[in-house]
């Protein structure tokens, strides 16, 4: 299941994290915020971890390879929505990378089919 997938992802990663973030919270000075911590505990518990089990259901159910392909429209969708909610300005650069990941995508797809 994928709430085993990302927890041994997690402690497989957990010798190289646990002393770099030792090492850093002894040469930095910590002032966290009520703000940031609320964000980091919602990223690290709802988005990361509890939002794989999803993902993993939906990569089962739709197959890896075909599922894992809608991923890879995040770019695209990112700037849509930040633009939609936030307002979000773009230059024409931004806006052509992301349309070239989408068309990639989609040729990919149809050249599996």
């Amino acid at each position: 299941p994928g709430w085993r997938v990302i927890s041994y992802a997690l402690v497989v990663a957990a010798p190289l994290t646990v002393p770099l973030t030792v090492a850093l919270a002894l040469t930095t000075e910590v002032r966290p915020s009520a703000v940031s911590l609320a964000g980091f505990a919602y990223v690290g518990l709802i988005s990361m971890f509890l939002g794989f089990i999803p993902w993993y259901a939906g990569l089962a159910k739709g197959g890896i390879a075909r599922a894992g392909q809608t991923q890879l429209a995040q770019p695209l969708l990112t700037l849509l929505w930040a633009w939609l909610l936030l307002g979000e300005p773009f230059d024409p650069v931004t806006v052509v990378a992301a349309l070239a990941v989408l068309v990639c995508v989609a040729v990919s797809q149809r050249a599996r089919s």
